[in-house]
């Protein structure tokens, strides 16, 4: 495996279990992780960053490798109230430990672990051996693939939820704070997706308490 990262290139596993997010930074919805196990050397040239593919692309990607010809995943959501109890970061670090202890007992051999980001180091998540290396979903192809089946369960989600709370535009911003979601949010104001202990979220709560 080539990625010009010498902690990678040096190992000597024989799985590599890479692990990625999405919705990190919405205004509303869930914090989406996954993570996926591959045998070393395991490549894909149609499996690269999420944000590379095209929708169709990343869609075509997620239904190969979850029904036509599955690979070892997990998913894990958090919700809008847990994110507001405990902070977007240890709802992080505590989704990327789940998905990665599920995972872990299925590698029958030495298995390097791989988080994207973490530029200072995985340690935080709390599993041994862990690494922490930004562009991962770009150099690590089972960051690369968690990546995007993080990526599609996210949207889908949020498509979905689009039809419950109509008007928001969540289907096409995921809730993401666009132009579009701004200027619903002032009409409309949050709804229970939102994240209340985010700035522009917890302002506009303010604004309606106060009149």
């Amino acid at each position: 495996m080539e990625t010009g990262n010498s902690l990678i290139d040096l190992s000597t596993a024989d799985w590599i279990l890479g692990s990625d997010e999405s919705g990190y930074g919405s205004w509303a919805g869930p914090l989406t992780v996954c993570s996926v196990l591959l045998p070393r050397g395991w490549v894909d040239p149609g499996v690269q960053d999420s944000k590379k593919l095209s929708r169709a692309q990343r869609e075509c990607v997620y239904d190969r490798y979850t029904r036509a010809t599955p690979v070892p995943y997990c998913v894990t959501w958090v919700q809008a109230p847990e994110i507001d109890a405990v902070g977007v970061w240890q709802a992080l670090l505590a989704a990327h430990r789940a998905c990665l202890t599920a995972l872990l007992p299925l590698a029958n051999g030495p298995v390097l672990i791989v988080v994207d980001g973490f530029p200072h180091g995985a340690e935080s998540i709390g599993i041994d051996g862990c690494i922490g290396l930004p562009k991962a979903d770009q150099l690590v192809p089972s960051c690369s693939l968690a990546s995007i089946l993080a990526k599609v369960s996210h949207d889908r989600y949020m498509q979905q939820q689009a039809a419950i709370y109509p008007g928001y535009g969540f289907g096409s911003h995921q809730g993401y704070g666009t132009a579009e979601h701004q200027r619903a949010l002032a009409k409309k104001g949050p709804c229970p997706l939102h994240r209340k202990s985010y700035g522009p979220i917890k302002k506009l709560l303010g604004c309606a308490k106060a009149s």
